[in-house]
């Protein structure tokens, strides 16, 4: 009885409203569903499920009397609405499996506007969570607040899997301090806003088994420490399966790509065009002797060279899936002739297929879905201007795997109006397209266009 209950709670516990409905039925109902209803409160509060004031009176009543002590000390004036008549039933913020830092920050920011109070009180609301939640999988780091000192923070950090660090608002002091009490985190999200990344790179050290790192070099000048940064990747590669980066070419070396070949998922962000800058050389000449033969997912946008069909050529037939993006307005015809054969040749496996497409290599389309026959999912875009591209309609519907979506971004796309009428007829029966025409050429996208995408769109033919 205990256990159905608690999977019917469970698949509720993102409706705040049946769920105190099932916590008024009787005390044995209301023992299973507190723990479900405070999971993860915040997320009521995001969705307007519950207020700002409510959630804050619960958190500031359940402050034990030192800290209550402490802030009255320091002349802190407390919502009054946050003393109750009766003590609560349960120790709520031990249900907790998230915490939110932005929630925290926002309270604050309700109760004060002196920066000395907002330090005491964000001090005292973190080691109420930090000594009452053992649940905590999911953390978001991004206060200077010595955590790793409060009570009860060797127990708390231990038990995290995923890390999310902002180090404009985290110092190095608190980076080697939480070092010291958490060393099992699974996954690492680093956003990097400031020059000083020594203890980051001695909290990733210290990780034994870190399979997921997120690099967002949104700071740029941070050339002298990143030779130890890729020290310390290269040392994880071991159990490293998911590298993403982002805006990483102009500070970050390369150096530890050839080692990483238990990689199962690689992203690659950067949107800055440096083809010809010492530090994207570096990552050509890095790219060209990796190899990722355990490779699954590859993902890149707007990469500033052309080398990521070497690592498709590399990945020993194991990608389930492709998203290339490139700059928005510039092609390359035999870049994308080697990306296209590179997918035809070497991914059997295939699964999901975004690329863009010269109209000059349909033939390679043609090609790909011969032997790509476990395809799922096909997005297909152009940079270039296509007038009328009827023939790559013709290829989808002839020889992709009947179970594949198919999914069309027009940009720059353009198709006659009994082209798309046929290719829609003969589609029919199959998995329903996702079709945006939004970004259609003005000139080439006429009223009959439209009135055939509606006709297909109320069959099923289009989603």
């Amino acid at each position: 009885m205990e256990d159905c209950l608690r999977i019917i709670f469970t698949e509720l516990e993102e409706d705040s409203a049946s769920l105190y409905s099932c916590i008024l039925v009787n005390r044995f109902w209301c023992r299973i569903a507190i723990p479900i209803l405070w999971k993860n409160p915040f997320i009521y509060f995001v969705y307007g499920k519950i207020s700002r004031d409510k959630l804050c009176n619960v958190i500031i009543h359940l402050l034990p009397q030192s800290s209550k002590q402490l802030l009255f000390d320091n002349n802190i004036d407390l919502p009054p609405s946050s003393t109750f008549s009766n003590e609560p039933l349960f120790n709520y913020i031990s249900f907790f499996s998230h915490i939110s830092p932005y929630y925290i920050n926002d309270m604050i920011q309700t109760l004060t506007n002196k920066e000395e109070e907002k330090y005491l009180l964000k001090q005292e609301i973190y080691k109420l969570f930090i000594n009452n939640c053992n649940n905590i999988k999911e953390f978001s780091l991004n206060t200077d607040q010595p955590l790793f000192q409060y009570p009860g923070a060797s127990t708390f950090f231990s038990q995290l899997c995923y890390l999310e660090i902002d180090l404009q608002s985290v110092t190095s002091t608190v980076l080697f301090g939480m070092g010291q009490v958490c060393q099992n985190i699974e996954g690492l999200i680093i956003t990097f806003r400031n020059g000083n990344i020594s203890g980051l790179i001695n909290l990733i050290d210290v990780q034994k088994n870190l399979r997921i790192l997120y690099l967002d070099l949104r700071y740029r000048n941070l050339t002298n420490q990143c030779n130890g940064l890729s020290e310390v990747i290269e040392r994880k590669a071991t159990t490293l399966k998911y590298l993403k980066m982002k805006q990483c070419f102009a500070p970050f070396s390369p150096k530890f790509l050839p080692s990483l070949i238990n990689l199962q998922y690689l992203e690659i962000k950067d949107g800055y065009e440096i083809n010809e800058s010492t530090e994207w050389q570096e990552w050509k000449k890095y790219l060209s002797i990796a190899s990722f033969p355990n490779l699954q997912y590859l993902r890149t946008a707007s990469f500033p060279c052309y080398e990521d069909y070497m690592l498709i050529e590399k990945s020993h037939g194991n990608l389930l899936e492709i998203n290339i993006d490139r700059a928005y307005g510039y092609q390359d015809f035999t870049y994308n002739k080697k990306l296209i054969k590179a997918v035809a040749k070497n991914c059997p496996r295939i699964k999901r297929l975004m690329i863009d497409v010269d109209p000059k290599n349909l033939d390679g389309i043609k090609e790909i879905f011969l032997n790509c026959r476990q395809l799922e999912k096909i997005r297909f875009s152009s940079n270039n201007k296509v007038l009328i591209c009827d023939e790559l309609l013709e290829i989808i519907v002839k020889f992709s795997p009947a179970e594949t979506f198919c999914e069309f971004f027009s940009i720059n796309w353009n198709f006659s109006v009994n082209g798309l009428q046929s290719f829609f007829e003969n589609w029919r029966g199959r998995i329903p397209l996702k079709f945006n025409y939004y970004y259609c050429e003005k000139d080439f996208w006429t009223e009959q266009h439209l009135m055939i995408v509606e006709k297909y769109r109320k069959e099923g033919v289009i989603n």
